[in-house]
This record gives C-alpha cells, sequence and structure tokens, in this order.
C-alpha cells in the first residue's frame, strides 16, 4: 500500500480546493445573518481536507521537516516543488478565508469569534471575504493541475494522459463540493433550520455532481481507450499495456469494478433520487442522500485514486526488457 499516502494527499487537497468552491457559493447565497451562521459550519471542511492531505503526505517520509526543504528549494524548477509551492499559496488565501468566517463576531463559530480584537477585525476584513475566497479556489485549480503534472512526466507513460487532469478535476468537483452540502445536510437534520438556503445550496451541488458524473462516465472508458493506443515509444506502449492488464485483469481490477459501482453506479441513483426530495421539500430525506452520496462519492474517488497510481506500470520496469531484446 505504498501508493496509500499518495492517493490520500491528491484526493483529500483536492476535495480541500472543491470545498472552498462550495463554501464560496454557499456565501454568494446567503442572505443574512441567520443563513450565515448556518453555513459557517461548513467553512471548516477545506482545512481539515488540507491538514488530512498533508499529514497523509509528509507520513510516508522518514524526515518530513527535511522532505518538505527538499521540494521547495527547487521551485519552481521540478513539478514537484511547482506542487508545493502553489499548494503553499492556496492553503494561505484558504486560511484566510476560513479565518474571516470563524472569527467574525455575528455568526463566527461559538469560543473562537469571541477572541479579543481580532473578532473585530475580522467584521472589518469582511468585505475581503469574498474576494479571498474567490483568488483561492482559481489558485486552488491551477494546483489542481500542478498536482496533476507532477504524474505526467514521461517516466510514467500510463499517467501521461489528458485523462489524469481529468480525473483530478472531478474529484475536486465531485467529492469537494458534496463534502460541504454533506456536513450543512448533518447540521440540517440536527438543527433543522436555514431550510431555503440549504435547498438552494443542495440544488447547485446536484448540477454540479451530475455534470462531474457525465464527465466521469466517459473519462473512464477513454482512459482505457488511451492505454490501448499506441505510445511514443515501444517502451511506453508496453508500460500502457501492462498497466491496462492490471486494472482489466490483474491485480487491481476488482478495485477497478468496485469504483464504477460505487463511485458512479450508486451516485447515480442517489443523483436520480435528489430531484424528487427537493421538488417535495423533503429537506430532511434530500439531507440524508446528500449525506450517503458523498460518502460513495469518496469511496469512489479514492478507489479510483489507487487503481490510477497502483496499477501504472513505470517505464524503468518496461525498458530493461525491451533494450535487452533490441537487435545489436
Amino acid at each position: 500500500m505504498s501508493h496509500l499516502p499518495h492517493v490520500l494527499f491528491t484526493v483529500f487537497t483536492q476535495i480541500s480546493v472543491g470545498a472552498l468552491l462550495s463554501m464560496l457559493i454557499a456565501d454568494f447565497l446567503a442572505k443574512d445573518d441567520k443563513e450565515l451562521n448556518f453555513i459557517e459550519t461548513g467553512a471548516w471542511v477545506s482545512p481539515v481536507a488540507l491538514a488530512i492531505g498533508g499529514i497523509a503526505m509528509l507520513s510516508h517520509e522518514a524526515r518530513p521537516m527535511s522532505a518538505a526543504t527538499s521540494i521547495t528549494k527547487n521551485f519552481p524548477a521540478s513539478p514537484l516543488s511547482l506542487e508545493a509551492g502553489i499548494m503553499t499559496g492556496f492553503g494561505i488565501l484558504m486560511a484566510v478565508y476560513f479565518l474571516l468566517w470563524i472569527l467574525h463576531p455575528d455568526y463566527g463559530t461559538p469560543g473562537i469569534r469571541r477572541i479579543p480584537g481580532l473578532n473585530a477585525l475580522a467584521k472589518w476584513l469582511t468585505p475581503i471575504r469574498k474576494p479571498v475566497g474567490i483568488i483561492g479556489v482559481v489558485v486552488g485549480f491551477i494546483f489542481v493541475q500542478a498536482s496533476a503534472a507532477v504524474y505526467m512526466i514521461p517516466g510514467l507513460p500510463s499517467t501521461s494522459l489528458i485523462t489524469t487532469p481529468i480525473f483530478f478535476y472531478v474529484t475536486t468537483l465531485l467529492a469537494g463540493v458534496t463534502a460541504v452540502a454533506a456536513v450543512l445536510s448533518v447540521k440540517y437534520m440536527i438543527k433543522k433550520e436555514s431550510e431555503e438556503l440549504l435547498t438552494r445550496l443542495l440544488w447547485v451541488g446536484w448540477g454540479i455532481s451530475l455534470t462531474m458524473i457525465i464527465v466521469l462516465i466517459f473519462a473512464i472508458p477513454a482512459n482505457i481507450s488511451l492505454l490501448k493506443a499506441p505510445a511514443e515509444t515501444v517502451a511506453a506502449s508496453m508500460a500502457r499495456t501492462k498497466t491496462l492488464e492490471e486494472i482489466i485483469a490483474g491485480e487491481w481490477t476488482s478495485l477497478f469494478w468496485a469504483r464504477l459501482i460505487v463511485g458512479v453506479i450508486l451516485p447515480i441513483i442517489c443523483l436520480a433520487a435528489l430531484p424528487f426530495a427537493l421538488r417535495k421539500k423533503e429537506i430532511a430525506k434530500a439531507s440524508g442522500i446528500t449525506v450517503l452520496l458523498f460518502v460513495l462519492l469518496l469511496i469512489g474517488e479514492i478507489s479510483g485514486r489507487m487503481v490510477l497510481l497502483a496499477s501504472s506500470v513505470p517505464l524503468g520496469e518496461v525498458a530493461p526488457y525491451v533494450l535487452s531484446h533490441m537487435p545489436v
């Protein structure tokens, strides 16, 4: 399971970006302090997800501090250092946006918003919260592209495909946006408040999720087709062929089909049921469907990312075989 830290890092950092976007949408949809107080809980999703991703990656390193230094000192020469640098920029913007939420004296987190001086500062800076959030989302999407670029290198022919960034953006919008909706759905089921706002947010989340599921339906077979297609070199073609064998009839076949069932088919059923509950104003039922949808999508995206990264045969594994069979 050596790929698990990379899987958790990419999935949860992308969820963090999507969660910031979802929270920003909710910020624009809210009409008054009561609704702002309701959605404030969702502000916690992005930093928590980013923290989980960062811890997962650093836990893979024997010397985390040394690893962090070695990555950042090469900025921006290597894809890895560029990814780390952009993630840092995203993290700072997201943290500012988060703090302006939880410290607000009128609807911030109880206890935290009572910190002397900081709550007044947060209220004074409230006008810049949305602009900071917008910039944070833009930087976040650049980070997702930079993260995909780490795996789109000649040494990894099976992930050096256009479908890799597509999968990364799908995770961002599918699991990230749904994460905030799920947290606020749980809050609604407990407190039964801000029904109108939650309804609007669930409709937006439904539209984004349905669009991304459709993209996924096309992206998965497209990825299979690209693995079958001839590559630039014999070694790259062989690496992709062996990767395809691992996915279709190898070690990762069961997880591949589990991803299709749990991460695509079952979410389609949830997305088909959600509009009926919303139209009937059965918000508690819609909230339960949303929580289930997020759980399915999270499992599906982690499974899919594991298949994508762990099944990929690097060029170094097949190059010796190709060289040994070349005519002298």
